[in-house]
């Protein structure tokens, strides 16, 4: 009996904290520290912009011509476009394109997101490597608001901010409400210290703080983001340096998305140096694991949770409440599952979707486990 009750409130309190608490800790935290606005620069550095696409033909020509119109003094801007076995018209489509700031490479075999950024790297001659997708196309600013932060020289890396823009009428784009949460906690570790983990769709990185990225790691993103902690650098976010990202409206999309991040994230921990030495940076550490770590296993807190309870409900009549609670929103999601029409309800909704990303930190959580997560990377259904 004490077992259980030790497994059930120490699964609840995991999941308030990760959840609820430590948003909460952050947001009062930050109102004793000074945020530190970014110095402007007199130099600019010079900034390679990394792109490695995949079947790209519908969006690769716009970015392109998206990154080229960047305000950033021309000699001191590249622009690299790596088609990692693309067999649609991709290539073509990079190469019709004639400015001296653009360098297009082909990858005749497809090999992977992590090698055709390495083949990227081994051509930038930037000082500041920014990093994106084809999808994903910057405000004319962006770059700039992204580089000044690097007068500072503390700052390793900085993030910006993606936003979801769908791209038809289909169920509501539950990714936009998450980010938003999640671009809160970001901006108060930010703020207090230091983020741990960086938006994969627009990113800047100092060339020297990272190397080749290990060929078979499957969150390129991640990894650098923690090559960075490892260097006792801080990443930093800026929620002026905006790009907007078109997914298509679907769970389904996202859930698949979201087990390749888990099973990633998995994969990166064995090389994530700080964690073995924590106290070497308490601080990244402490929001590693509250913000990320937590998160990943939170579908294992929620199964013990509920099976724990499911034990104690002759104990007490608040273990019959919280058993019922927890059926009721668990209710709630199989209806948005089996129902679909009902998902455009709010109270629906955030069960149905809350539960989804949970699933697929569970499956990723296995895929990790068993290897079974490709390396290669998939296109959404743009």
């Amino acid at each position: 009996m004490t077992l259980l009750l030790v497994v059930f409130f120490s699964s609840l309190l995991v999941l308030f904290y990760m959840y609820f608490f430590y948003p909460a800790i952050l947001w009062v935290l930050g109102f004793f520290v000074r945020e530190v606005a970014p110095g402007q620069s007199v130099e600019w550095p010079s900034v390679s912009l990394i792109i490695a696409a995949y079947n790209e033909e519908k969006y690769i020509g716009e970015k392109i011509a998206n990154s080229l119109s960047q305000n950033y003094p021309r000699g001191q801007f590249q622009i690299i476009v790596i088609s990692d076995g693309s067999s649609d018209k991709t290539l073509e489509i990079a190469t019709d394109f004639k400015d001296d700031r653009l360098v297009v490479i082909e990858v005749a075999e497809r090999m992977g997101k992590a090698n055709a950024l390495n083949q990227g790297l081994a051509v930038a001659t930037g000082d500041i490597i920014v990093f994106t997708d084809a999808n994903v196309f910057f405000e004319p600013e962006s770059i700039q608001v992204l580089v000044k932060h690097f007068s500072n020289e503390c700052c390793g890396a900085v993030s910006g901010r993606v936003e979801l823009v769908a791209m038809n009428d289909g169920e509501p784009l539950g990714e936009g409400a998450y980010m938003k949460y999640e671009r809160f906690i970001q901006k108060c570790e930010s703020k207090i210290n230091t983020m741990v983990g960086v938006d994969g769709g627009m990113f800047a990185i100092r060339k020297r703080l990272i190397n080749e990225v290990p060929i078979n790691i499957i969150l390129d993103d991640f990894y650098l983001a923690m090559k960075v902690l490892a260097s006792k650098s801080k990443i930093t976010y800026e929620s002026n340096a905006l790009a907007k990202e078109w997914v298509p409206a679907s769970v389904a999309q996202e859930f698949r998305r979201k087990v390749r991040i888990a099973a990633g994230g998995f994969q990166v921990l064995r090389h994530i140096e700080f964690l073995r030495r924590p106290f070497s940076n308490i601080v990244a550490t402490t929001f590693f694991i509250s913000h990320k770590l937590f998160r990943w296993l939170s579908p294992f807190f929620m199964m013990a949770l509920l099976a724990s309870n499911a034990y104690l409900l002759t104990v007490d009549s608040f273990f019959v409440l919280s058993f019922f609670l927890q059926m009721f929103f668990y209710s709630l999601a199989i209806v948005g599952i089996f129902v679909p029409s009902l998902r455009e309800r709010t109270f629906i909704y955030v069960p149905y979707y809350f539960l989804a990303v949970n699933a697929a930190f569970f499956v990723g959580f296995w895929k990790n486990l068993f290897g079974t997560q490709k390396v290669t990377w998939s296109r959404v259904d743009r």
